[in-house]
This record gives structure tokens, sequence and C-alpha cells, in this order.
């Protein structure tokens, strides 16, 4: 097992420019160990830089999509168009911006009871 690294960053932008080429490297490492990448996304004011940054033409066109699968790691009970919803923040900055199939994207149905 590899030892974590600690990546100190300048400021959130550079947080940012630094987790999308990470992101850029995993997917790709990814792709040769398997057919499939999993994440777990966050919801909040700090990764949207990020996913913003992955949709932007500087990253994007790096990496497969059709081998991502997005699930998120928490989510509030709204629907999916609230402005609290974690779901939206991501479709947003980054879903709407990309080619990724539908079936990847394993949303949390926060409105249901």
């Amino acid at each position: 097992m590899t030892e974590p690294a600690v990546i100190i960053c300048r400021d959130a932008d550079d947080l940012a420019r630094q987790a999308a080429a990470q992101f850029v490297s995993l997917a790709a490492n990814s792709a040769v160990r398997s057919s499939r990448f999993i994440v777990a996304l966050s919801g909040g004011s700090t990764p949207r830089a990020l996913y913003s940054l992955l949709a932007s033409p500087a990253f994007k066109d790096r990496i497969d999509w059709r081998r991502i699968h997005f699930f998120w790691g928490d989510e509030r009970c709204v629907p999916p168009d609230d402005s609290e919803s974690n779901y939206r923040v991501v479709h947003e900055a980054l879903l709407s911006k990309i080619e990724i199939p539908p079936e990847n994207i394993h949303r949390m149905a926060g409105e249901k009871e």
C-alpha cells in the first residue's frame, strides 16, 4: 500500500487544479485496471470549483466519462432541483456540461421518504 501524500495548496484555486489533475490521473489509471472508475461526490461550496474545472475544456476531454460512475457521499432530503441539493450543485457545475451515460449517475433520491 502506498503512503498517502500531503499536498499543500496555495489557495482554493490551486486546490481545485491539483484535485482535477489527480482526478484525471486516477481515472486513467483505473481505466487500465478496471472497466470503471467509481467516485463518491460531496456537496458544498468547496468542491464546486473542482466540478467546474473538470467540465472545462482543459480537463473534460482528457477523461473517458463512459467509465466514470458517480455516487453521492451525502445528500439532503430535498428534491434534486432544490437550492440545498448536493446533486444540483454537481449537475449545474459538471454533469450538464459533459457527455456521461445517464446510467452512470447514481443519485441519492433525497426527496423520497
